[in-house]
């Protein structure tokens, strides 16, 4: 008849104690183990030398494999990849930021240049503002427009502002028209336009077109010009008080 044993108590045997020098044994199986070596000292000796073995070599094993994963991340291959990878992302946020600026650019320059009103156009505008203004009645001009500083300028010097207007001769740029006119009735028109890039030119220079007078200059971007009758009384000084303030 054969004996049968508790799980715990089966006859021990080689299995066992290497596995009982690994670490692996279960708990209950552990303690019958450690009881075996209990009396029997030379075994004991023995398991444990294995044991310290084992232990040891885990260690050189653990110790050995980390440099590996090290080396394996250090990978020349590896490293070139992620350098490659870093630099093309580098790479593209730069190309994104730099075809921002371009773009950037581009849409300032199109505006700036939509935007400009050249010399030759804010003269040719004056022209037709002063030749509009003159084929007004003094009756039908408009009474005087309140707070605009030029106004302020150019009483002392006998002129009323009667009009302002903004003209745009194409889609983003603006001319500025102000009418005046002296106690004769006659007409002065002052035009301004943005100039951002022109130099400041504060005095004034006069030109002629036909019988017409104008005086232009340019002061903080934005250039000016005057216009009237070559023989309308105090329209040079009217240009005076404007490029004097």
């Amino acid at each position: 008849m054969s004996r049968t044993f508790p799980p715990s108590d089966t006859p021990l045997t080689e299995a066992d104690m290497q596995a009982f020098a690994d670490g692996n044994l279960s708990p209950e199986r552990a303690a019958h183990v450690r009881k075996y070596l209990g009396s029997r000292p030379v075994e004991a000796e023995r398991i444990a030398f294995y044991r310290q073995l084992n232990m040891q070599m885990r260690s050189v094993f653990e110790s050995a494999f980390a440099p590996r994963v090290h080396v394996r991340r250090a990978d020349p291959e590896h490293g070139a990849t992620v350098r490659s990878t870093l630099r093309g992302s580098v790479i593209r946020r730069v190309g994104v930021a730099l075809l921002g600026v371009v773009l950037a650019v581009l849409v300032a320059s199109g505006w700036l240049v939509a935007s400009r009103v050249s010399p030759e156009m804010l003269d040719a505008a004056a022209v037709m503002a002063w030749m509009r203004a003159s084929g007004q009645p003094v009756s039908q001009a408009s009474a005087a427009v309140p707070g605009d500083p030029y106004a302020v300028d150019l009483v002392p010097v006998g002129f009323k502002l009667v009009a302002a207007r903004t003209r745009h001769p194409h889609a983003f740029a603006s001319i500025d028209v102000l009418d005046y006119r002296n106690a004769d009735g006659e007409p002065v028109v002052l035009l301004s336009a943005p100039a951002p890039f022109a130099a400041n030119q504060p005095h004034w220079t006069a030109q002629r077109i036909g019988h017409l007078r104008l005086l232009s200059w340019t002061v903080d971007g934005r250039r000016y010009v005057i216009a009237g009758h070559a023989t309308t009384h105090g329209l040079m000084r009217a240009a005076d008080a404007l490029t004097s303030r």
